[in-house]
């Protein structure tokens, strides 16, 4: 093998033979040749449980970024971003493609927000990004309404894996090798370590979403929810009527819900988490013994319809301009 190298260095013409013979003696050694690294087809991004805000100096504390999460890959000058269930929604935003200049070999978590004149992210505005389907209406809002990728974890880097390692080494190497060469409309996350409570009151105060909590020791777990993060949010809770629900069988699967708003009663969408198994029979047997033909007010949702009588108690995150609940959870059930 040497006397190849040698050869090589000393002739005026590329060889082959080199590389040959350099990727042979990497397979005899078991390493891997640069040309036979890529980077993992898709990563399940880790989750958060809910939680109170709090304080510690063993966790990181960022903005919780009110968007939709990807993942960026970057390979060789080519750049993929993957959503939360494996879409490739790459040539959605046209703007990220500064991407592709960062280090071959590394995959970004983050989330994609758009920013309204304030500089609050606005869900609405991404969420018209995420539904357009034709080139030609990518490239439309991406100047018109111009996305933000906000980086907050590196997963690999220089095709070698950080997921085992602390957030606080992936973060260490992500402010050194990535922040440098993020283009624009591209940012790494800022967070504060030690007073979360006064972070998260802060984040309500200029009207955020809330605050993560990361523990800095803690690895990174594709596809699973771990207390390693700790997702604190605004929320609001509401007085709700029971109009009807929506039936899969021998149990309802969602509550359609209302509640008042100046004075008059309006549907606000359904209900499907945050019951309890000790409740779902005997609020099976109320649904069901009030069938009615009519709901008590109109509503555009589908379903079984109940006479009026029973209410329950929903905690949302935010009521939309149609006037439906966001990410609503059931807390308890109140009967006449």
């Amino acid at each position: 093998m040497s006397q190849s190298l040698r050869r090589c260095r000393n002739c005026a013409k590329p060889c082959s033979g080199l590389l040959v013979s350099y990727q042979l003696s990497l397979a005899l050694s078991g390493r891997p040749s640069h040309m036979d690294r890529s980077s993992p087809d898709f990563i399940k991004p880790m989750l958060a449980e809910s939680g109170e805000a709090f304080d510690s100096d063993k966790h990181l504390f960022e903005i919780k970024w009110d968007g939709i999460r990807a993942m960026a890959y970057v390979e060789q000058g080519v750049y993929r971003l993957m959503s939360r269930r494996g879409v490739d929604v790459t040539e959605r935003y046209p703007e990220f493609e500064p991407l592709r200049s960062l280090p071959s070999g590394c995959v970004l978590d983050g989330e994609i927000v758009v920013l309204d004149a304030d500089g609050k992210p606005s869900f609405r505005s991404v969420l018209s990004r995420a539904q357009a389907r034709t080139k030609l209406r990518f490239r439309h809002l991406s100047q018109a309404t111009a996305a933000d990728f906000i980086a907050f974890d590196l997963l690999y880097l220089d095709y070698n894996e950080l997921i085992r390692k602390p957030l606080r080494d992936r973060r260490e190497s992500m402010l050194e090798r990535i922040a440098p060469k993020l283009g624009e409309h591209m940012a790494v996350s800022d967070g504060v370590i030690g007073p979360g409570r006064s972070f998260f009151d802060e984040s309500l105060a200029r009207d955020l979403e809330g605050i993560v909590a990361k523990r800095l020791n803690s690895r990174y777990f594709p596809g699973k929810r771990s207390d390693a993060w700790i997702k604190v949010r605004k929320s609001s809770s509401a007085l709700c009527a029971i109009l009807g629900f929506v039936d899969k069988g021998d149990d309802f699967e969602s509550l359609i819900i209302a509640t008042e708003d100046d004075g008059e009663l309006h549907c606000v969408g359904r209900v499907g988490t945050g019951f309890d198994a000790a409740l779902r029979e005997p609020l099976n047997d109320l649904l069901r013994d009030g069938r009615c033909d009519a709901p008590l007010v109109p509503c555009d949702e589908k379903g079984t319809w109940v006479m009026p009588g029973l209410y329950c108690v929903v905690r949302y995150l935010e009521c939309t301009r149609d006037g439906i609940f966001r990410e609503p959870v059931f807390e308890k059930l109140i009967t006449d």
